[in-house]
């Protein structure tokens, strides 16, 4: 009887905020016994234009992340963060 764990990153959603994105990515987390899915869950978590692209072990998610935060798109948000600081 043998179990195993696998995650693999299903679903990734670039969300417009303003003049900038976030990276919404889900992954999906399989629990199997010889084969045989007993168990499934997913996660998710969100990558903001300010993340630090050597800690995305992922590498398709790397890759979009790339892709979409360019400087113009790290600066829009950089823009937002300022102007939206709590007084």
């Amino acid at each position: 009887m043998a179990i195993t764990k696998t995650i693999k990153t299903d679903k990734i959603e670039a969300i417009a905020i303003q003049d900038h994105y976030n990276l919404q990515v889900r992954e999906r987390i399989s629990i199997q016994e010889d084969g045989n899915e007993i168990s499934s869950a997913h996660t998710r978590y969100i990558l903001t234009p300010d993340s630090v692209v050597s800690d995305i072990t992922d590498e398709v998610v790397k890759a979009q992340f790339i892709a979409i935060m360019t400087d113009e798109v790290k600066s829009a948000y950089a823009t937002f963060q300022e102007e939206n600081k709590p007084e």
